[in-house]
């Protein structure tokens, strides 16, 4: 987890202090933080999850078997469908075309990567509410990681990194698939 943390987390984590409108800080990395979340959790996925089937398999494997769906507030969407969202909206667009979504966009589906917002969208979240998101217990408010609205899906940011770091930690708990991770991390 550590290594994870300085290599992936640790960056999340800076870029949820954005935007920052006094020091001329912009943007709010809303995108970027997702791209981040969503490689971290291929590479989970492939590395440390499981070593058969394809990317997709194993990236909505990883977030069906271990991502807190039980945690999310009124979520109506059962595990499997949101991590198929995860893939086909939200990792695949961004990752192979500029998070336009180009299949999805013809079929009319909205993206929207949303964050939550303090002092009327001027400053990014304060290092209190960052340390809550990274504890075990999961803020509230905060709406579901995902959700599918009429001709759109919201995906909140900081609802996916809570998850993401609450993955990892189960994960990690899971000493059957750690020893396969350990086996299969030896072998490269």
């Amino acid at each position: 987890m550590r290594a994870l943390e300085r290599h992936y987390l640790s960056d999340v984590h800076t870029m949820l202090r954005l935007p920052d409108l006094d020091r001329d800080l912009v943007a709010g990395c809303n995108f970027a933080i997702t791209q981040v979340l969503a490689a971290a959790v291929s590479g989970i996925s492939a590395t440390l999850y499981g070593h058969n089937g394809g990317s997709g398999i194993r990236f909505k494997g990883l977030l069906k078997d271990y991502y807190p769906w039980p945690q999310e507030p009124g979520s109506l969407m059962p595990p499997q469908e949101a991590a198929d969202v995860l893939y086909s909206v939200i990792r695949n667009p961004l990752t192979h075309d500029l998070g336009l979504d180009l299949k999805n966009k013809r079929q009319g589906q909205k993206i929207v990567i949303k964050r939550l917002a303090t002092d009327n969208k001027r400053k990014g979240l304060p290092e209190y509410f960052i340390e809550q998101l990274e504890s075990p217990n999961r803020p509230s408010p905060m709406s579901p990681t995902v959700r599918a609205l009429s001709g759109k899906t919201v995906v909140l940011v900081e609802a996916f990194y809570w998850g993401v770091r609450q993955m990892v930690e189960e994960l990690s708990r899971d000493a059957s698939r750690m020893r396969s991770a350990e086996t299969f991390l030896r072998s490269i």
